[in-house]
């Protein structure tokens, strides 16, 4: 069994939320120092709900999952609860699928492949994505 399939989707989630948030963090602070504020602003940009369940869908879209990660991406976008914060149900539900993969992608030490997600899907909301 891979490491990570031993804890819950939302769990997975959790995970992926902050190890996304981090690497967005590092994305930015490598292009130039700001404020904190623009920093906090411009991750929003990234992280947010809306902009991660583009995401999803332009990874299901380009089709360079694995069987398995399309699974752990599943499996967290229907464990899925409403939250409230702004964000209609099904991009919520889009967004803690893609925190489900790559917070299974990072507990199961694929962090090159966590990070190559990220970036690809960082280039796209920003618009610099490579065809």
């Amino acid at each position: 069994m891979e490491e990570g399939l031993k804890y819950s989707p939302l769990s997975l989630s959790f995970l992926g939320d902050a190890y996304m948030s981090l690497i967005i963090r590092r994305m930015l602070l490598e292009k130039g120092d700001m404020a904190v504020g623009k920093f906090h602003k411009a991750s929003v940009k990234y992280v947010s709900a809306d902009s991660q369940a583009l995401i999803y869908d332009l990874l299901m879209e380009k089709d360079i999952l694995s069987d398995e990660e399309k699974d752990v991406m599943h499996r967290g976008k229907n464990h899925a609860h409403p939250s409230g914060r702004g964000a209609n149900f099904a991009s919520y539900s889009k967004a803690t699928g893609l925190e489900s993969l790559i917070g299974y992608l990072y507990i199961s030490g694929k962090t090159d492949r966590a990070d190559e997600l990220i970036t690809i899907g960082a280039d796209y909301v920003s618009g610099t994505e490579k065809q």
